[in-house]
């Protein structure tokens, strides 16, 4: 009957050993007062690099947001995405995701370009920072990119719209000056051909 006890024990024990976690003292939120209430946080230990913390309150709240080189950009410019936070230096691991869905081509680093964007690659990004004080994750950042193509195929078709109006008006008012010019040639060749034509002889009376 004592065998019962003993097993009991060793079972809790291995669930505490489980259970807790060396976490380094960066990560934690120091009890400074020695406080002995049980919502408490363990004391840190200067000398100590990390602290057995079961209690998820007793992490800091670390910050992750993306900061950009420009949320609106025209197709064929470059974006900068940056992964920013304020965790410690420790092992830090950064993951991308586009719409929810991960980026594995150059979304390993704190820094993530965008070359050359196209359409495409409008849509909402976001980081996570996983490190030995936990995984944090941004909030969402808008990424536009605007196609200038169309506009700019308007924008031709108008001014060659615009030049063959011109040119034809331009082409109407020479044909009209040529002609007005024409008929004026004309008048004056008849002017001269009855100028120089010889006076009809008149008979005398006898």
């Amino acid at each position: 009957m004592r065998e019962i006890p003993l097993y009991v024990l060793l079972g809790h024990l291995l669930i505490a050993a489980v259970g807790s976690a060396c976490v380094p003292v960066q990560c934690l939120k120091c009890n400074i007062k020695e406080q002995t209430l049980a919502d408490s946080c363990p004391l840190c230990n200067t000398t100590a690099l990390c602290i057995n913390a079961t209690k998820s309150n007793c992490t800091k709240d670390f910050k992750v947001f993306v900061n950009s080189s420009g949320s609106v950009a025209n197709a064929g410019q470059e974006i900068t995405l940056t992964c920013c936070h304020d965790l410690p230096n420790l092992n830090l691991m950064f993951k991308w995701t586009k719409d929810k869905n991960k980026i594995e081509e150059r979304g390993n680093g704190s820094k993530l370009v965008l070359r050359k964007v196209t359409l495409r690659q409008s849509g909402t990004y976001s980081c996570s920072v996983t490190s030995p004080c936990g995984t944090f994750k941004s909030l969402p950042h808008d990424v536009t990119v605007n196609d200038n193509s169309v506009v700019i195929l308007v924008v031709c078709g108008v001014a060659a719209l615009v030049l063959v109006v011109i040119m034809g008006m331009a082409m109407k008012f020479k044909l009209k000056r040529d002609n007005v010019k024409h008929k004026e040639r004309m008048r004056q060749r008849a002017q001269a051909a009855q100028s120089s034509s010889p006076a009809p002889i008149t008979p005398r009376d006898s």
